[in-house]
């Protein structure tokens, strides 16, 4: 994992905690963690044509649960 989507993940946790803390609303939680899903389908495209088989893509629901 590069140090990029490290940060990335780092703040998209950051922002669920606040999100279930109910610091945050899930509109600001969500845009807070966009970019991370954006590196994660982006990396899971590569994996997933290096293996031939389908991308696994990134869900907010699923994160946030």
């Amino acid at each position: 994992m590069t140090d990029e989507i490290r940060l990335l993940r780092e703040q998209a946790e950051c922002a669920k905690i606040g999100y279930l803390s109910g610091g945050i609303s899930r509109d600001e939680a969500a845009e807070r963690i966009k970019p991370y899903a954006a590196a994660f389908n982006e990396k899971s495209k590569e994996l997933a044509a290096k293996h031939h088989m389908r991308p696994q893509k990134f869900s907010l629901t699923a994160f946030l649960r």
